[in-house]
């Protein structure tokens, strides 16, 4: 099936985990891909590697806004209009409150809830004057406490209070947006804190996935 042939997606932290995955799908499905992720070197091998062809590598730091402005600006110029935007860059953490600092809040906030504005503010910029729709990827522990995710946890939460705003905000643009909320998925990011955890806590967590753990495919 090529569902999305002939639209264009712009997709961030497309180079790992379940941003990689989802510009391959976009890439089998048809859609021209916009890739970003703060490597030039790896997002061009992505882009390289994804079947089909017209897709682009857009380099910058979302947390950095003339960065983003300036990505912005290039996509405009290129009279790039986005149908679709799934924003998968983020970040993960571990830190029980006797050891959070302010820096730790301020570096969960920043890649999860100040990066995921910018970026739609970005596509709203960019998006096609027929519509579009902008994906955010939440998190089941904005929902369902867990220790040594209250920084994490509340980056999360902040996103699901803020679709909801936007959602009405964009609708008179017919721009949909939607936020999901998955449980650990299994990507090197969540290998990294994984691997913090005694194999009694991992496995504490693996039983509350039914279903097990996801992968960044299904």
């Amino acid at each position: 099936m090529r569902r999305f042939e002939g639209r264009t997606v712009l997709i961030t932290g497309a180079t790992s985990g379940i941003g990689l995955a989802v510009a391959r799908r976009f890439a089998e499905e048809g859609a021209t891909v916009v890739c970003n992720a703060r490597s030039e070197e790896r997002l061009q091998q992505v882009v390289s590697e994804l079947p089909g062809s017209g897709h682009l590598a857009l380099a910058f730091d979302a947390v950095d806004e003339a960065q983003v402005d300036r990505a912005a600006a290039k996509l405009n110029s290129a009279k790039t209009p986005l149908h679709a935007a799934v924003l998968c860059a983020g970040h993960h953490a571990l830190r029980p409150l006797q050891l959070l600092k302010a820096q730790h809040i301020d570096t969960l906030l920043s890649a999860n809830v100040r990066a995921t504005l910018l970026c739609t503010r970005m596509a709203m910029k960019n998006a096609s004057k027929d519509g579009a729709s902008i994906v955010w990827l939440s998190s089941a522990a904005a929902m369902i406490g867990n220790a040594g995710e209250t920084a994490y946890a509340a980056s999360k939460g902040a996103l699901i209070a803020a679709c909801r705003s936007l959602a009405v905000e964009l609708a008179p643009r017919r721009i949909r947006i939607n936020a999901v909320a998955p449980g650990v998925v299994e990507t090197p990011m969540s290998a990294q804190w994984l691997n913090q955890l005694t194999p009694d806590q991992k496995e504490a967590i693996r039983s509350r996935h039914l279903l097990g753990f996801g992968s960044p495919e299904m």
